[in-house]
């Protein structure tokens, strides 16, 4: 017997950039937001990790490649996402390699849900090239910093 057949088919956007903005960032915190309309949830998981990736590039002076290790376990919505979600990512703790965040995802009118992420971070290299890639996210965080 087959599955079902799907009724929704949702793409990603193109370019695949999660946040529309950053509100504040620090050393140990990155605030940013994305406003969704009836999109699944695991746009909002994507969300979480780019801010913590973004934040390990700030933080290298975005003389690395950062990527996801790992997203640990949360509630998952029973519905889609609607309205601007917060993202808080908080670094927990940083090693040579890797870095530990708790990423707040809030919704209005809903409670927060907690994200374990956890980060790789790379010399660039002849797959990730800092030709390539260093000034694209410099740019692009210099761009999401200015969005009011």
């Amino acid at each position: 017997m087959s599955p079902a057949p799907v009724d929704v088919v949702w793409e990603a956007p193109a370019p695949f950039m999660l946040l529309d903005g950053i509100a504040h960032v620090t050393e140990t915190d990155l605030v940013g937001w994305r406003f969704f309309s009836e999109q699944p949830f695991w746009l909002a998981l994507e969300a979480a990790a780019q801010a913590a990736a973004l934040h390990q590039r700030w933080l290298a002076d975005f003389g690395a490649h950062a990527f996801l290790l790992s997203l640990g376990a949360c509630r998952w919505p029973d519905r889609p996402l609607t309205g601007r979600l917060e993202l808080h990512a908080r670094l927990l703790g940083r090693a040579a390699g890797a870095a530990a965040y708790d990423v707040q995802l809030s919704l209005p009118g809903s409670s927060a849900l907690s994200l374990p992420v956890h980060i790789g971070l790379v010399p660039y290299d002849a797959t990730f090239r800092r030709d390539k890639l260093q000034e694209r996210y410099r740019a692009l965080f210099r761009q999401l910093c200015a969005q009011p």
